[in-house]
């Protein structure tokens, strides 16, 4: 239920620090980058790599329940979080090719009592998250107080109604719940079915995604427990009623079971492939700019290739899976531990598939006084700076206001932050200044900062 963020940026100057490039990824290969980042014998993943309808790797690694000793497979069943709003999504696509809705219909047309301040909001608004309609996992009191307690449909409808719009319609991409949950009614109105009848049935059963379904208190064999980090160490993640994600985060599923999905939404099995390319359009602002997201699924860059995916967080599970079109390239991330970061792992796995040069992230020893001349005041722009220092022998970079991050060097002039894909050299630049290029995730250009007198 999380917004996917934005990838963007990565290759490095510094070529003695790029690894050898592979002639094709081993299972060992994918392996290694479960082993690197997590832990056996704590939360795991499942995860899934298929390209061209073949399954490159699948595995996982870590616990599925820790107190009882039971392994994550690649058979578990985790909760998708906002993975769910492709599903909403497609299901809406359908009825529209049966003529039971248009994605352009005012909302009123279905749920003519919810208040949207005097403004036309459509269908594609909601798909879009440019509806202007308020997200209610902002409300302090409904994610404090009411996300355990039993709740209807409706009775949600009614909470979220008293929340007043914070943009007007169009005005800008911003993630909303809230609209992903009125998808659920909308298609709940037309199809005359429970919103996970609907999905159960015409998605999970067409396509025999025999291990997906709508979340609930029912047992469910070989699900993956869900933990959550503290200072003391994991925990059993909080308690959620399931029917409060409804269609914006309720689902769950395997990596297989994604894999089917994806591959029958993109290849026209499920919707036509004229409803699928409107998925994955960007949605044209009030002020004529795009977006970067389409219905359910956003839109973004890894490394020189153009993607499309979504990323989710639930109570006690993040998740993340993308798909590169130019490569036929499927990647999903399933991760029972809510503090986990599936993205960068899907991140690794697509660079092992697409033999793409990555950093070793190994961590070196350099001259204390090498480290020195490279700390200070770096401008990002007029309004930004990341700041250096050296602290009792550690290597900290902060960004503003924000956390200060211990990173390590892995070459006389590059660093990387611990845990992450993100990394950057200090060169020199015009007039002999020195000039930090910051790289994240896997694309190609820096975000340039020139150091402070």
């Amino acid at each position: 239920m999380k917004k996917i963020i934005t990838l963007c940026a990565v290759v490095l100057v510094v070529l003695q620090i790029f690894t050898v490039e592979a002639e094709s990824a081993l299972p060992e290969d994918y392996q290694q980058v479960l082993a690197s980042l997590i832990n056996k014998d704590g939360p795991g993943v499942a995860v899934i790599v298929s390209q061209n309808g073949k399954v490159l790797y699948k595995g996982a690694r870590g616990m599925a329940n820790i107190e009882h000793g039971v392994p994550l497979t690649t058979d578990s069943i985790f909760r998708l979080g906002s993975i769910t709003k492709q599903f909403t999504a497609a299901a809406i696509m359908m009825l529209e090719e049966q003529n039971k809705l248009s994605i352009k219909d005012d909302i009123h047309k279905y749920v003519p009592d919810f208040p949207t301040e005097g403004q036309v909001v459509t269908i594609e608004n909601l798909l879009t998250h440019t509806s202007g309609i308020a997200n209610y996992t902002e409300n302090e009191n409904i994610w404090n107080n009411l996300l355990t307690t039993p709740t209807t449909l409706d009775e949600m409808l009614t909470e979220f109604a008293k929340h007043p719009m914070p943009l007007k319609t169009g005005e800008a991409m911003r993630y909303s719940n809230t609209g992903y949950v009125l998808l659920g009614k909308i298609i709940e109105v037309t199809s005359k079915e429970k919103y996970a009848d609907y999905i159960e049935q015409h998605i999970f059963a067409k396509l025999g995604m025999k291990n997906s379904q709508y979340g609930g208190r029912h047992l469910i064999n070989n699900r993956a427990n869900g933990y959550t980090q503290t200072e003391n160490g994991f925990e059993n993640a909080g308690p959620v009623n399931m029917t409060w994600p409804h269609a914006a985060g309720s689902l769950l599923s395997t990596v297989d079971d994604l894999n089917i999905w994806f591959t029958a939404l993109k290849s026209g099995t499920l919707v036509t492939k004229e409803s699928y390319q409107k998925m994955i359009s960007p949605f044209i602002l009030n002020n004529k700019s795009e977006s970067d997201y389409g219905y359910g699924l956003g839109m973004f860059e890894i490394n020189k290739y153009d993607a499309i995916g979504h990323g989710g967080g639930i109570h006690g599970f993040v998740t993340n899976a993308f798909y590169i079109p130019e490569q036929d390239l499927y990647v999903a991330v399933l991760n029972n531990n809510d503090s986990g970061n599936p993205r960068d792992i899907a991140l690794l796995l697509a660079a092992k598939a697409l033999n793409l040069n990555i950093p070793d992230f190994k961590a070196i020893k350099i001259d204390s006084d090498k480290v020195m001349d490279m700390m200070g005041v770096y401008a990002v722009n007029d309004e930004s700076n990341r700041v250096l220092s050296f602290e009792k022998g550690l290597i900290y970079a902060q960004r503003d206001d924000g956390r200060k991050w211990q990173i390590e060097p892995m070459s006389d002039n590059s660093f990387f932050y611990k845990g992450t894909l993100s990394y950057f050299s200090i060169d020199k630049g015009e007039q002999g200044r020195q000039v930090m290029n910051f790289y994240s995730d896997l694309s190609t250009e820096p975000v340039k900062a020139i150091k402070q007198e």
